[in-house]
């Protein structure tokens, strides 16, 4: 899972590095929370052009105990928009 560490991105930079924005929401996830989840580990892996890039490393598609304590983790910060 590609995500963007706060410390380098605003959620809004993140946000406007996707392939259409607008159909992007943005949440917020805990670092220490992510690394509590048994096979998962969290690495800082920045690229020429977004400092920020951090991965998430681990069967996460597979395992629906895993996506369910995700999305426990995962805290809203721009919503996705409802798309018709």
């Amino acid at each position: 899972m590609s995500t963007d560490w706060e410390r380098y991105s605003t959620p809004e930079q993140t946000q406007g590095r996707a392939t259409t924005p607008a159909d992007n929401g943005i949440i917020s996830l805990s670092v220490g929370g992510i690394r509590k989840i048994p096979n998962l580990t969290v690495e800082h892996t920045p690229e020429d052009d977004n400092r920020a890039h951090t991965d998430v490393f681990g069967d996460k598609k597979r395992n629906p105990e895993v996506r369910m304590k995700l999305h426990r983790l995962a805290n809203w910060v721009i919503p996705c928009r409802t798309v018709d």
